[in-house]
């Protein structure tokens, strides 16, 4: 599973409602949970996007993403 997708279920949010708290296109965030590149594929706008929904800064979900995509290897 995409380390995105597995981020946002581990925080009970969906990409609607990240696309609602935010603004970012459905399609930004449709190939942000489905690509194969982990978190080198993740543009600021996605992790902004996250961090906005979730209440967190950017570098805090980042941070996330980098120790969640570790236990994922």
């Amino acid at each position: 599973m995409n380390v995105i997708q597995s981020y946002l279920d581990k925080n009970n949010i969906t990409r609607y409602q990240v696309y609602k708290a935010s603004g970012l296109s459905q399609m930004t965030l449709k190939h942000a949970t489905e690509s194969k590149k982990g978190i080198d594929g993740v543009s600021g706008k996605v992790l902004k996007a996250i961090a906005v929904t979730l209440g967190k800064t950017p570098g805090q979900v980042l941070d996330e993403l980098i120790a969640l995509e570790r236990l994922s290897n």
